[in-house]
């Protein structure tokens, strides 16, 4: 188990727990940190016939578990103790981490898609624009600041900081030049009808990626979106476009961008090629949802 202390709000006494119980029913424990090479262990442990590796924590943690086992004969399980845990809820794993580690020890497995970009894979979306943006300005307020307060300051410094980005998208028939401050590519399709950050992705089995963007807004029409998103009516909003494809290029006139991949940001060399992996990655899942 890689366990991220650090995901989600602070609950020292519940990952303590969650480390008893997980030694007790004969679990390596690995605390991330910034000397950890998940990779390396993971290789390590797959060479000693071991094949169940868990990720306890968000998103983010989950992104750095995945990049050894796709493609690979290991099974991935999540606990999700993160913020807002979209992949494990998008598996329908219980965001209990008692019943979530009683499924990654005990329930199904299925096989699901993940996507990639360059050389990194994911499993929820990557975004470029606005989001990145708001995601550094938090991470620049550190974490020991409450969260809903590193929240609102982040969004009003990246709204007065309002970035854009002028964008290349090439996919097998098509292309086309956007400036845009909203860029998302996502693993499969979301239900946009769904409210604001809750929206699901119904299947994880597409094979293919779904593309969203909208052209660049004046501030406040971009706020008048936002309200639609949170509303569930982002489909209906004049401008929202939406593709889906296997495969896409993505280039820009700068050399690198700093790009949102499930929840982290990382600054990645131009273009971005993104593409669909199907069927590549070994999850476990409830029973019901096998």
């Amino acid at each position: 188990m890689f366990l991220n202390a650090l995901s989600g709000p602070r609950r020292t006494s519940g990952v303590e727990a969650l480390e008893d119980v997980a030694v007790r029913a004969d679990v390596e424990i690995v605390r991330l940190g910034p000397d950890v090479d998940v990779a390396a262990i993971i290789r390590e442990r797959m060479n000693e016939g071991l094949g169940l590796f868990l990720a306890a924590g968000g998103d983010g943690t989950v992104n750095h578990v995945v990049q050894a086992l796709v493609r690979s004969q290991a099974t991935l399980g999540v606990i999700p103790i993160g913020t807002y845990n979209h992949f494990a809820r998008d598996l329908m794993i219980p965001l209990d981490w008692r019943e979530a580690l009683d499924v990654a020890l005990s329930g199904a497995t299925k096989q699901i898609d993940v996507a990639r970009v360059n050389e990194r894979y994911f499993v929820n979306n990557l975004s470029i624009g606005l989001y990145p943006d708001f995601v550094a300005q938090r991470e620049w307020r550190g974490r020991d600041a409450p969260r809903w307060k590193a929240r609102f300051y982040s969004v009003i410094a990246t709204l007065r900081r309002y970035p854009h980005v002028t964008l290349t998208l090439e996919s097998e028939h098509w292309q086309e030049i956007v400036r845009t401050h909203v860029f998302m590519a996502s693993n499969n399709s979301y239900d946009l009808s769904r409210i604001g950050i809750e929206a699901p992705r119904p299947k994880l089995t597409e094979g293919r990626l779904t593309v969203y963007w909208l052209p660049h807004l004046p501030r406040i029409a971009l706020i008048r979106f936002a309200a639609e998103y949170l509303a569930g009516r982002v489909a209906k909003t004049p401008g929202f476009r939406s593709f889906r494809t296997a495969r896409m290029k993505v280039d820009s006139p700068r050399g690198h961008l700093h790009v949102g991949i499930d929840g982290e940001v990382f600054t990645l060399q131009t273009p971005l090629v993104i593409t669909s992996v199907p069927q590549s990655l070994v999850v476990k899942v409830p029973r019901e949802a096998a």
